[in-house]
Formats: structure tokens, sequence, C-alpha cells
């Protein structure tokens, strides 16, 4: 509860109140897992750079030829990187190619 932002959520129906609960549940346990994963192999990450690592991930479209990633490498993301090989560490992306990772991934 301490590393995620939220505001008052005012909720009344029972199956409102239901599905708040299971996203914000489901938020917390992959974060763990993850935190856990990266344990396991060795590298310890604090969940608060799991969560600063995520959140600086932002993309810029750079005229349709290609994505540029405006983050830069981190210990944080070349660990999360080599449990999850998502081939997240690079700086440019042909256009799609991360909308085509992020289907696979779900």
């Amino acid at each position: 509860k301490t590393h995620f932002e939220t505001c008052p959520v005012c909720l009344s129906q029972l199956d409102r109140i239901t599905a708040h609960f299971m996203i914000c549940y489901a938020a917390l346990l992959v974060l763990r897992l993850i935190e856990k994963n990266l344990d396991d192999r060795g590298t310890h990450c604090t969940v608060n750079s799991i969560i600063e690592t995520l959140s600086n991930m932002n993309v810029s479209n750079n005229k349709d030829l290609f994505e540029r990633a405006e983050y830069t490498g981190s210990e944080t993301l070349n660990a999360l990187e080599g449990c999850m090989q998502l081939g997240l560490n690079r700086q440019n992306y042909k256009p799609n190619e991360l909308r085509k990772k992020l289907k696979t991934l779900l």
C-alpha cells in the first residue's frame, strides 16, 4: 500500500468495490513476483527502484520513422531485461515493434 499513490475512492456498488480491490491486489502481486524473481537471480532491487524504472520508461514517436526510448539504462532495467528478456533496453525501435511485444505479453 505504501508503494502505490492513491486518492480517495468513493465506490458504493459491491461489484465495483470488488473490482477495485482485485486490481490493486493483482498490481501488488505482480510487483512482488517481479521483486522475488529478481532476488532469486541474485539481483536485489527495491520496490521503489522497480516502480521508478517502470514509470520512467517513456517512448516518443519520431515522425513515424522510429520510436525513441526516452529512458536510459540502469541497474534495475538491466536486471529486468535479464529476468524477462523483453528487449526493452534498446534506444530505437521500428514502428509497431513495441505494440507487437505488448500483444505477445497479453
